[in-house]
């Protein structure tokens, strides 16, 4: 999970950077943007205020913070990118598969190549 903050509030802005510091990330490369106003972004928005459309409502616990920051991840439903997909994911044996058919497409092309321009010279 990375997430921008975007905030009005100088201080809820520190609350949050504090609070998430090991998810805070730049807006170019988070999943999600957390603020306390409604925007017009891009990417995914998860609100916290005290209005009706909040996702977090204010006042909360850094536990129900990091609850509901996980929930609306999860609520997201994106895919890890192919790379980062490790042992313990339900997709691993299929990433282990195309990296092997896709490493025997590249020998196979070298190879091709190769001969093909070896009969040339």
């Amino acid at each position: 999970m990375k997430l921008a903050i975007i905030c009005d509030s100088p201080l809820l802005d520190r609350c949050l950077e504090y609070y998430l510091r090991e998810h805070v990330t730049s807006y170019r490369q988070c999943d999600f943007v957390v603020s306390d106003k409604p925007l017009k972004v891009d990417k995914p928005l998860c609100l916290i205020s005290t209005s009706q459309e909040a996702y977090i409502p204010k006042p909360f616990t850094r536990t129900q913070l990091i609850l509901g920051l996980e929930a609306f991840f999860k609520s997201l439903k994106l895919r890890p990118p192919f790379d980062e997909i490790s042992e313990g994911h339900q997709d691993f044996a299929l990433k282990k598969r195309i990296e092997e058919a896709t490493s025997r497409f590249s020998q196979e092309l070298y190879w091709m190549i190769t001969e093909h321009h070896e009969g040339k010279r």
